[in-house]
């Protein structure tokens, strides 16, 4: 996702059952592996290797919305990472 004029970007990796957002600069995904194998010295998830896969092949599709759209877009994904981690 690319949010105009601004340039930042957002990295959404569509899994098996649910979207993750990821963060290659950072090392992040919202995944439950991550928080549960690479915050604790394991290897990165396979979403994040999915992103920088794309990333190096040029092979991903880029949507643009307004920077207006921003904000409303993180707190989705803040919401929908307390459910999924919420889940047993």
């Amino acid at each position: 996702m690319l949010f105009l004029p601004s340039g930042k970007r957002l990295w959404i990796v569509v899994g098996k059952d649910n979207e993750y957002w990821t963060d290659p600069d950072l090392g992040f995904c919202s995944c439950k592996d991550f928080y549960f194998t690479t915050l604790s010295g394991g290897d990165e998830c396979y979403h994040l290797k999915s992103v920088r896969k794309a990333i190096e092949e040029n092979r991903f599709t880029t949507i643009k919305f307004a920077d207006s759209e921003y904000v409303g877009y993180l707190q989705a994904i803040a919401e929908d990472n307390v459910n999924l981690l919420g889940r047993s």
